[in-house]
């Protein structure tokens, strides 16, 4: 068992933080475009749930894809999403992602990063290599030292 002698980690990515103020809602991951980690932005691509990647725009943004329990893993039982199960999606409150780029700040931009590393979240604007959701914000300050930061989406 680990101990923590200092600081306990933020979260792991994809779990909800203030369960009482979220919205998750359940739906199919889709089989092209599966997101590849929990806590990455989704999209609706024919009524599935696909990851936010190259040529997504901030509107497209649906939610975040949760780390519910029970859960069942990928078919290499590895923790990765398992598209042949139903997923949460975060669609309202607060849930832990990984921050790539930047520092978050409370009340501060989010950005998706659609050319590159897709899917990925961002606390710093990079011309059109990423997109700033209008709808979401940073929930904490700072991310710990496994990049896990707390955000909050607004409807």
């Amino acid at each position: 068992m680990t101990s923590y002698l200092f600081r306990a980690p933020a979260g792991v990515a994809g779990s909800v933080t203030r369960v009482d103020q979220t919205t998750v809602e359940p739906g199919q991951l889709a089989a092209v475009g599966t997101p590849t980690a929990f806590g990455q932005p989704v999209k609706i691509v024919g009524g599935e749930f696909a990851l936010m990647g190259a040529g997504s725009a901030a509107a497209d943004f649906y939610g975040v894809l949760s780390r519910i329990a029970p859960a069942i893993a990928g078919p290499a039982n590895d923790d990765a999403p398992n598209a042949e199960a139903i997923a949460g999606i975060v669609t309202r409150g607060y849930v832990n992602v990984l921050c790539a780029i930047g520092t978050p700040v409370r009340g501060g931009a989010v950005y998706v990063r659609v050319v590159g590393s897709v899917g990925d979240f961002e606390a710093t604007a990079d011309g059109a290599n990423n997109v700033l959701l209008t709808n979401v914000t940073w929930a904490s300050d700072g991310k710990d030292a496994d990049n896990n930061a707390e955000l909050r989406v607004a409807r």
